[in-house]
């Protein structure tokens, strides 16, 4: 993210007009910047917010009305001028990089340099250096498939919040969401997973076989057809005794919605089925009929899910 990039989206942060993708951008920028920068605290005094909430209502254009409504700005400015010194130690507003963002409800197909192909599913990320034919590494967040064209003589390698994962050349799908359990799939080839929690324990998956992790614990591993994994990749939900609480986040990433449920009972309800490029509204239909709930839209983005008898 290049500095004039970021001086845009904190402005509309902070006068709450940024859009969904403004927003998913910040989280990633934080999300760096937080790993970059664990352990490092820039204080802010009283009379440093005093000049900072100046500046910062210079810069953003905010009229001061009550000097007690216009100080819930000191909060976001001290965050962003913090994010900004850190960022010039830690690179992040360097040209060097590429990220590349899939909001909920879309999906992006990406062609790299070195003849690989992304499939970035929805409320995604992926981030690389520019020098990518040289350094053939892809930092993920969400869930991806790769076709990897091989090269022996440059690894393939996929980070994400909990795994690392390194092929040569092969196909696979990695899903590591936040609050989620991580999963990679192996289409093709034989691809190599380190747990970050655990990192001596290195697995290798090869064709149909999956992995999914959960902490420390170790690695369950489960053989099925792969292809299932990346359907969504062909417009395809497959739902195989999922949790209604894991089918409704695929549902949300898919068409951009927010799903809550009045009676947290119901999110362990188990589905089985299938959908092709179906309309949303089809999709709650079949889910209400097939366990007996009532599934309502507050508006065109929030749906609440009930059992039928409430």
């Amino acid at each position: 993210m290049k500095i004039e990039e970021f001086k845009k989206l904190a402005q509309k942060y902070a006068q709450k007009k940024g859009s969904s993708h403004d927003r998913l951008s910040m989280y990633i920028f934080f999300s760096k910047m937080q790993e970059a920068n664990k352990n490092v605290l820039v204080p802010i005094t009283s009379e440093k917010g005093d000049k900072l909430l100046i500046n910062i209502q210079k810069k953003l254009n905010v009229q001061q009305h009550k000097k007690n409504s216009a100080r819930k700005y000191i909060g976001i400015a001290a965050g962003f001028i913090s994010l900004l010194m850190l960022a010039f130690f830690t690179g992040i507003f360097s040209n060097n990089y590429t990220t590349i963002i899939a909001e909920k409800g879309e999906k992006k197909e990406i062609k790299m340099d070195d003849g690989s192909i992304i499939f970035l599913n929805g409320n995604s990320s992926i981030s690389y250096k520019n020098n990518f034919n040289e350094d053939r590494a892809i930092e993920l967040e969400g869930e991806a498939f790769f076709n990897v064209s091989r090269d022996e003589s440059r690894p393939f390698t996929v980070r994400t919040k909990d795994l690392k994962t390194r092929v040569l050349g092969t196909s696979f799908n990695i899903k590591n969401y936040k609050d989620q359990l991580a999963m990679v799939s192996v289409n093709t080839g034989k691809v190599e997973v380190t747990s970050l929690s655990t990192p001596n324990n290195k697995i290798i998956l090869t064709k149909n076989q999956q992995a999914s992790f959960k902490g420390d614990l170790k690695p369950k591993i489960s053989k099925e057809n792969s292809e299932d994994f990346n359907a969504w990749t062909r417009k395809m939900i497959i739902l195989k005794n999922t949790s209604l609480e894991n089918t409704a986040k695929i549902i949300e990433n898919w068409y951009d919605v927010d799903i809550q449920f009045a009676n947290d009972g119901l999110k362990q309800l188990k589905i089985t089925g299938k959908f092709n490029d179906e309309k949303l509204s089809n999709v709650l239909k079949s889910l209400a009929l097939i366990k007996n709930l009532k599934i309502d839209s507050i508006n065109n983005k929030q749906i609440i899910i009930r059992s039928n008898s409430n």
